[in-house]
Formats: C-alpha cells, sequence, structure tokens
C-alpha cells in the first residue's frame, strides 16, 4: 500500500475502502463497516495490486491499436500508469491472460479525452474470451461521456445488450469529469442466471443479472472505444473479495476517487451535511 500524493491524495485511502461517507457516517455505520472489511480478510488477491511502478505492462496485451498503449512514467510525479491515446474511434482491449468464473476487477480509470463519434467509450471487463475486439464475449461496466454507466453483455461482431444502467454526476446528463481518476469495480459470479454489481468509488451502483450468460470463464482487462483512458492500481479478486457495499447511495463522480475522509456525528445547523 503505497502512499503517494498524486492528485488523487493518498492512494487506496479508506475512502476507497469504505462504502459510503457523503454526508457524515454514525459510529454504528462506521464500526459495521470496519467489521465487514474484516469478515473479509480470507479472499485472495488473484492479481495485483498492478500499479505499473515496474515500468512494465507485461499483465496485459492490447490486442487493437497496440502502438497507442504505454506505460506512462513522467506525467505524474512518483506515479507510472498505462494509457491509451485513442486517435480513432477503433475499440482496443488490454485482457490478461488468465482465466476467471467468479472474480471482482477494479482498476483507477481517468479518461482524458472522447473522441467525437457515437462510437465512444472507456470500460473494465470480466469472463472476456476472443483474440479482437470484433471477436470477443464479455461482461462490461461501460463508461459514457455523459457519465451513464452500464452493465453490459457483448458478443461477437460487437452487440452490445445493457443489462443495468445508471447515472452517478451529481447533475443527471453532465458530462464525465474528465482527467479525474475514479475507482471502478466490476463483480461477477455464478451461472445461469449470472449476478453482476458496479461499483464506483466503493459505492454499490447497480446489481443485476443476466439468464443468457457469456462463456463461464475468461479473462479481465480494460479498454476504450475512441476514448483516451489512463489505467492503473488494477486489482484482481476471487468470489470471496466481492465488496457487499451498502445500497441506495449514489457515488458523485465529480469527486476524486480518494477524497478526505470525513465523519460527522452530527450536522451542523448551517451546514446538513456536517462538514
Amino acid at each position: 500500500m503505497r502512499a503517494q500524493n498524486n492528485g488523487r491524495g493518498f492512494r487506496f485511502s479508506l475512502s476507497s475502502l469504505i462504502p459510503s461517507l457523503r454526508g457524515g457516517m454514525s459510529m454504528l455505520a462506521l464500526a459495521l463497516t470496519l467489521g465487514m472489511g474484516v469478515s473479509q480478510a480470507k479472499a485472495a488477491v488473484l492479481l495485483g495490486p498492478d500499479d505499473f511502478e515496474a515500468g512494465s505492462s507485461s499483465n496485459w496485451a492490447p490486442n487493437n491499436d497496440g502502438p497507442a498503449w504505454s506505460v506512462d512514467a513522467s506525467s505524474e510525479v512518483g506515479n507510472k500508469f498505462f494509457k491509451r491515446v485513442a486517435t480513432s474511434t477503433s475499440w482496443a482491449d488490454a485482457p490478461g491472460a488468465s482465466s476467471y468464473g467468479d472474480v471482482s476487477v477494479q482498476a483507477q480509470v481517468r479518461i482524458n479525452s472522447w473522441n467525437a463519434s457515437t462510437q465512444n467509450r472507456a470500460y473494465i471487463f470480466a469472463r472476456y474470451s476472443g483474440s479482437t475486439p470484433s471477436a470477443a464475449s464479455c461482461y462490461q461496466v461501460s463508461i459514457a461521456p455523459d457519465s451513464t454507466i452500464s452493465i453490459e453483455r457483448r458478443t461477437a461482431n460487437k452487440v452490445i445488450t445493457t443489462l443495468a444502467t445508471a447515472h452517478s454526476m451529481d447533475v443527471v446528463g453532465q458530462n464525465w469529469n474528465a482527467g479525474t481518476w475514479n475507482m471502478i469495480r466490476l463483480e461477477v459470479s455464478g451461472q445461469s442466471p449470472v449476478k453482476l454489481s458496479a461499483y464506483v468509488n466503493g459505492v454499490l451502483l447497480m446489481t443485476t443479472t443476466d439468464s443468457t450468460g457469456v462463456t463461464g470463464t475468461g479473462a479481465v482487462g480494460f479498454g476504450s472505444a475512441g476514448a483516451s483512458v489512463d489505467v492503473d492500481d488494477i486489482t484482481v479478486g476471487d468470489g470471496a473479495s466481492f465488496s457487499g457495499a451498502e445500497t441506495g447511495v449514489v457515488a458523485s463522480l465529480s469527486t476524486s476517487a480518494d477524497m478526505p475522509m470525513v465523519c460527522a456525528l452530527a450536522p451542523s445547523a448551517t451546514n446538513e451535511k456536517g462538514l
């Protein structure tokens, strides 16, 4: 666990681990949250966190637009990350080499620019199979320029079926906050139906099921369609690593992924959030 201030505050700060601190948190809720973390102590980390500090991206193999991908070692002081600088609307996926069934995959994602096209997304995926974006099938969390986030099933020829959609900005329809790191997480488990959950900055955004299904096991990874995207701190866990975060709370994507942790026992008379 590295603590570096590089525009995201402290990496892997408590704000990434506690489901929600917006508006304050009672001591009981805080205790329950910390207790939940203890109960998950036996979860296995299958890969990562891959922070690219060694300068290598060997865990991930872009299967299209390869020259656009590289490890960036100079843009941020003391921090390296994997990036794609997209110059077209082309799709490019970067899957890992291993296959998983029940799995969680999370990564810090920063979108730097969108291509002026409807073919314009950033995503992380699981149960991925196929050698090219056009041949691939997978489940994916997809981020659109208007900050709409969807859980999708992708099949050959880039046929996309939306399984669930949510909106996470403070203002519905507001553009995604380009240039800001956000922790995106996808959890996939089971067969017929498959259960899928998506999180943003530690907060459960949506859960859905899919009875059609794609392959029962596959790779995890990330990619984009037309978007220039940075990816860092990728962690893959087994089924015991599932977050189980509280529901009914919406993450604000206009806030840094590692926002400062502030707890208030009671709100003040002048500020209803107690901050």
